[in-house]
């Protein structure tokens, strides 16, 4: 019994490392607007972005707003095509970005776009 309990103690352990390492890989390709990586780290590990969206934080920040803070345009418009409208709208982007100063940012416009704003 006790070699099953670690075992199983094993796999959450690596699974949750793994995790770990995908979260910090998309923060960081995010970052540096590199889609082709994002695309390549979500479909090597069988993810989908509206799946895994909302349990991603870079520097408490979702990956739509380190996209808007780092000008990730094409990162950033690929998830907003990714994520559903009414995730995008419930998220409140426009505020965050006014109150931070992005409101002139293109991706909010992309993102007010897909909203029909």
């Amino acid at each position: 019994m006790k070699k099953l309990l670690l075992i199983t103690g094993l796999v959450f352990t690596s699974s949750a490392i793994a995790q770990d390492q995908i979260a910090t890989s998309l923060c960081s390709f995010v970052a540096q607007d590199n889609r082709n990586q994002v695309r390549k780290v979500l479909s090597d590990n069988k993810l989908n972005m509206r799946n895994i969206y909302s349990g991603i934080r870079c520097n408490n920040e979702s990956l739509l707003q380190l996209a808007i803070r780092n000008d990730a345009l094409d990162t950033g418009t690929f998830i907003v095509k990714q994520m559903p409208a009414k995730v995008l709208a419930e998220s409140g982007y426009d505020g965050w970005a006014s109150e931070n100063g992005f409101a002139d940012s293109p991706l909010v416009n992309i993102i007010k776009t897909r909203l029909g704003e």
